[in-house]
């Protein structure tokens, strides 16, 4: 019996200290003292428990909104400067309500923006590419089809980092792997000859550039262009050719015969270039949600120069003999439609003013 007793005492107390806690009241314990005119006191407690309490991020909030007033009382402005940029440090997305409270409140939050000074996150995407040729070379003539690739779209993801100079200007960078797959058939009339190339190019690439945002910082929603460069750097290729011949037997017959040839995994890495740049543009939108962005873009390329090497056109000789394999001059364009991920680090900033 005595030991239900102790129990039920230490359950009493335990009940006891934690209804007592200081922690809990803190807001409005400094806030009574705010109104009784102890601005001291007020400060003294906010700061004791802003080191010492577990406060969620609305109470941090109110205890800011106090610690500015109490200050602005005193006319202590570097508390003031303090405490107003703990203040959007906490909620990026603070707006003023009814109880902030006086008016030099107001006068001296709109001295202030927060805007996301680095920003990491993914990038993934949808792209539409096309291999396009700016000039057609062909052993035999004759050839018909020697123009068209067909390129095969995919999914891939980049990994981004932005660094926002100014409120509406920023850098960023932005790099992933990725592969592009594209064939065309090559034939003569009447079908005597036919050369199916496939081939699949492997590339690091590295983008960097400018975006530049149209609303202001303290916007949730926002716009933006951007421009810069891409860089890809080719890791590997692989070329696989196809080749069908028809050899007639009887000109009056209906005795024809093929003959087909194959080329499989033949490193066509010699012959492109290993490394092409890219113009970059296009725009979209974030959306902040406290230290998160989410948001889509959309970006087109076109490379500046070709994919293959120019200069080692005419180095395959097998594959020129064998089957009249001969590179034409091509570009890379392309499309991204894309999502976009990141987690934000803001900075608070001051406008100049004259007081």
């Amino acid at each position: 019996m005595k030991n239900w007793i102790y129990i039920i005492g230490l359950i009493l107390c335990g009940q006891k200290m934690v209804a007592q806690n200081p922690c809990d009241n803190i807001i409005e314990e400094a806030t009574d003292l705010y109104n009784s005119g102890r601005y001291e006191d007020c400060i003294n407690m906010l700061q004791n428990g802003l080191n010492t309490c577990s406060l969620s991020k609305n109470k941090k909030e109110n205890a800011y909104v106090l610690l500015i007033n109490s200050n602005l009382e005193k006319d202590s402005l570097p508390a003031v400067d303090k405490n107003f940029r703990l203040l959007l440090k906490n909620n990026p997305s603070f707006k003023i309500k009814e109880y902030t409270g006086l008016d030099d409140f107001s006068r001296k939050f709109n001295n202030y923006y927060v805007y996301p000074k680095l920003s990491f996150g993914i990038r993934p995407h949808y792209t539409i590419p096309k291999v396009l040729v700016t000039r057609s070379y062909q052993v035999m003539p004759g050839i018909i089809n020697d123009s068209e690739f067909e390129t095969k779209k995919f999914f891939n993801t980049n990994f981004l980092l932005e660094y926002r100079a100014i409120e509406k200007i920023s850098f960023f960078a932005d790099a992933g792997y990725f592969s592009i797959n594209f064939n065309r058939d090559l034939e003569l009339k009447d079908s005597l000859w036919k050369m199916t190339s496939t081939e699949e190019l492997r590339y690091f690439q590295l983008d960097f550039g400018n975006k530049f945002y149209f609303l202001k910082s303290q916007k949730k929603l926002n716009f933006y262009l951007m421009g810069g460069f891409s860089n890809l750097y080719l890791k590997k290729g692989t070329l696989n050719i196809e080749q069908e011949r028809k050899i007639v037997n009887n000109l009056y017959g209906n005795v024809d015969t093929y003959e087909e040839d194959y080329e499989k995994n033949f490193s066509s890495k010699i012959l492109r270039n290993s490394y092409v740049v890219s113009i970059l543009a296009g725009g979209g939108a974030t959306y902040r949600i406290n230290n998160f962005g989410v948001g889509f873009d959309l970006r087109a390329y076109i490379s500046v120069n070709t994919l293959n090497d120019r200069t080692y056109r005419f180095k395959a000789d097998r594959l020129i003999k064998e089957y009249s394999y001969i590179d034409s001059d091509t570009r890379l364009a392309k499309f991204d439609f894309s999502l976009v991920f990141t987690y934000l680090i803001y900075k608070v900033k001051k406008k100049p003013t004259k007081d």
